[in-house]
């Protein structure tokens, strides 16, 4: 963690104690991001709760402030258990704003993922991605599209079930002559972002950006790797604007033909060849359980969270600037080391492979195989450092 990063904890560290309006007191930082620090606490009533506060200088900007308090309505819209509860907002007597959201108990499918310290069973994913899927066709029925799905906002409860998070840059696809200010800047994670939301077309972004967001998440947790990597930013949006995704099973040889169709059509460059919306995918993914010999699992059968934890905070979801990067994750001692990047040498219509800025996979050698026509590969994530930390969807450049 660099100084800035310390600064920042610090900072959110020093509210630990203190009582909102006289009624809430945050008893610890469970979280950071860039937007918005998350505590635990508790309202003079006993009752336990996420309280999510946003950073006294972003309170201070009319776009962020408005952002942050959007979520509760957005939230209220999709009106589904498989989203964290807002339960209210308040100001606190310095002018930030805050939400008090519901408390989960359980881990992210990064903390899972990152547990696993490899790819994660094909059976789980599948599992995991029907419960996603349910949530989302909710969603997109409402009129509201994430923008930042991915595994940190992705939260599995102690009871099996699976929570969505951090609905920050959610969007309301509602008619509108006026061009936002989000157009003038792209804002999302770069591992899970696809070609339109990548060059910041919001006239373009719809359900099918989930779906390609969830196609990333899925291939990732297969794969144990991500679908690009570059060595700065700009190059990453770059190869996410121009090149497609290769094929799963060039990765993975052994997939099912059912998971790699899946995951495939999900990360299709072109809109109009993805999965049209979040039911289709859900029922591909129901035919590929079936497929493979492993009808429905039960949520029992999803394996349970290795601790319990307090919902994170929302991610900081603008990509520039490149400041606050992750600490890189702790290698395994006893994992092989990763692979190197870009392995295979480039045809002269090929980029040079590589993996998500944000997060790093889990150690373990990754193939190397790759596309004709596509680019692939990924490197290892950093981990969702123990709490408290300070989040960035830019970490730093190897």
């Amino acid at each position: 963690m660099d100084f800035e990063n310390v600064t920042h904890v610090q900072k959110a560290q020093a509210r630990v104690g203190a009582v909102l309006n006289g009624a809430w007191r945050l008893d610890a930082l469970i979280g950071l991001g860039g937007m918005a620090a998350v505590y635990a606490a508790t309202h003079r009533s006993g009752q336990r709760v996420a309280i999510k506060l946003l950073h006294p200088e972003r309170a201070r900007d009319k776009v962020d402030r408005a952002r942050f308090l959007r979520e509760k309505a957005i939230v209220n819209t999709v009106n589904h258990p498989g989203v964290a509860a807002v339960l209210a907002d308040d100001v606190t007597e310095d002018g930030s704003p805050f939400l008090v959201m519901e408390l989960l108990e359980g881990e992210t499918l990064l903390q899972r993922w990152k547990a696993q310290k490899g790819p994660l069973p094909p059976a789980e994913v599948l599992a995991l991605s029907a419960q996603i899927l349910e949530v989302l066709a909710a969603a997109h029925e409402n009129g509201v599209v994430h923008r930042d799905l991915k595994p940190d906002n992705i939260f599995l409860t102690r009871e099996h079930g699976v929570k969505i998070l951090d609905f920050g840059i959610a969007r309301l696809r509602v008619p509108s002559s006026q061009t936002s200010l989000a157009g003038l800047r792209a804002m999302g994670t770069p591992a899970y972002m696809p070609p339109e939301q990548a060059r910041a077309r919001w006239d373009l972004v719809d359900a099918r950006t989930d779906i390609w967001a969830l196609g990333a998440t899925m291939f990732s947790l297969l794969t144990n790797r991500y679908v690009q990597d570059a060595p700065t930013v700009n190059e990453l949006f770059f190869l996410r604007m121009t090149c497609p995704i290769p094929s799963l099973a060039r990765i993975q040889p052994s997939m099912h033909p059912a998971v790699v169709r899946v995951v495939d059509r999900a990360l299709e460059f072109s809109q109009a060849d993805r999965w049209p919306d979040a039911r289709s995918m859900l029922a591909a993914v129901r035919e590929a359980q079936a497929a493979v010999g492993l009808a429905t699992p039960s949520r029992a059968t999803v394996a349970p969270p290795s601790r319990s934890t307090i919902v994170p905070p929302s991610r900081s979801t603008i990509v520039p600037p490149s400041r606050s990067p992750m600490a890189p994750l702790p290698r395994s001692t006893v994992a092989p080391p990763p692979p190197p990047r870009g392995a295979l040498a480039p045809s002269s219509r090929d980029v040079r492979d590589v993996g998500a800025l944000e997060a790093r996979p889990p150690t373990g050698r990754a193939q190397t195989q790759a596309r004709s026509s596509r680019t692939s590969g990924l490197s290892s994530p950093a981990s969702l450092a123990t709490v408290p930390r300070a989040i960035s969807t830019l970490p730093r450049a190897p």
